[in-house]
C-alpha cells in the first residue's frame, strides 16, 4: 500500500544574536509559508497527518501553512536539524563509509530504522509515521538537514549526493513509499514561489560544519560509495 510523504523545509528565517535554535521567520519567511500554504489548497492536497519538528522556524512556517488549510500541525520530536553533540559522530561515520565500511549495513536498512547520527532518529520517526498513515498522505515541516538525511536513508546509492545537497525555503519534497522502498515524486520544487521569492538559505551551522569537513575529507580520501554488485534493493 502506497503511502506519500511530503518534505517541507522551513521558511526564510533570521538569526537572533546568532542563535539559529529560536530563529523566527522573516516577512519573506512568512511570505513562503502562506504561499505553501494557499499551494496545498489549490491543488486539493488532503493531509491525513500534518507535523512540523520542534523548532521556532518550523513552527511558525507550519502554524501558517496550516491556517491556509484549516489544520493545526502537531509538534514530533526527531526530525529537527543535526544537534551540535551529533557532528562528531556523523563526521566519524562518514568517514567511515567513504572508505568502505557500512556499505552493506546501509543498503539493506534503506527504508529500515538504523543507528546513524541524524538519520537514526529520523528514520524512526519517519517510520512510525508511515505506519500510522499507511495508504495516506502525511507532511512535514523539518529542515533542509532533514531532508537531506530522509533521501539519504531512501536511497543510499546517491546517499553522498544527497547528504550535501540544500534544498530551498519553503521547498516541497515528495516521495512515494511501499513498505521499505521509496519512489522519488519530486526534490526541492518551488513553483508556488516566484523567483524574488525563492531563497536557499544556509542550514544550520551544525550542518555547515559536518558537510565542510565532508567536503575536506573527498579531498583527502577516494570517496567509495557503499553500492556492490548485486547490494542494491
Amino acid at each position: 500500500m502506497t503511502t506519500e510523504l511530503v518534505l517541507v523545509r522551513h521558511g526564510h528565517a533570521v538569526r537572533v544574536n546568532g542563535d539559529y535554535v529560536r530563529a523566527p521567520l522573516t516577512e519573506l519567511g512568512r511570505t513562503q509559508a502562506e504561499l505553501t500554504g494557499k499551494r496545498f489548497c489549490h491543488e486539493n492536497f488532503t493531509f491525513d497527518g500534518f507535523y512540523s519538528s520542534p523548532l521556532r522556524r518550523t513552527k511558525e512556517t507550519s502554524a501558517l501553512i496550516g491556517t491556509q488549510m484549516g489544520k493545526i500541525p502537531a509538534i514530533q520530536n526527531g526530525i529537527q536539524e543535526l544537534e551540535g553533540y551529533e557532528v562528531p559522530m556523523l563526521v566519524l561515520m562518514e568517514f567511515l563509509a567513504h572508505i568502505g565500511w557500512f556499505g552493506r549495513y546501509l543498503y539493506e536498512n534503506s527504508g529500515k530504522p538504523i543507528h546513524w547520527p541524524i538519520v537514526g532518529r529520523v528514520s524512526q520517526v519517519i517510520s512510525d509515521l508511515v505506519k500510522k498513515h499507511e495508504g495516506g498522505r502525511f507532511a512535514i515541516v523539518t529542515h533542509s538537514g532533514v531532508v537531506s538525511s530522509v533521501l539519504a536513508w531512501y536511497f543510499p546509492n546517491r546517499r553522498r549526493r544527497w547528504w550535501m545537497y540544500t534544498v530551498n525555503n519553503c521547498s516541497l519534497t515528495r516521495l512515494r513509499i511501499n513498505g521499505t522502498h521509496a519512489e522519488l515524486i519530486v526534490v526541492n520544487e518551488t513553483n508556488h514561489l516566484s523567483d524574488a521569492l525563492t531563497t536557499k538559505q544556509p542550514p544550520a551551522q551544525t550542518v555547515q560544519v559536518a558537510k565542510a569537513v565532508e567536503e575536506k575529507v573527498e579531498q583527502v580520501v577516494s570517496p567509495k560509495e557503499p553500492a556492490r554488485e548485486g547490494m542494491v534493493k
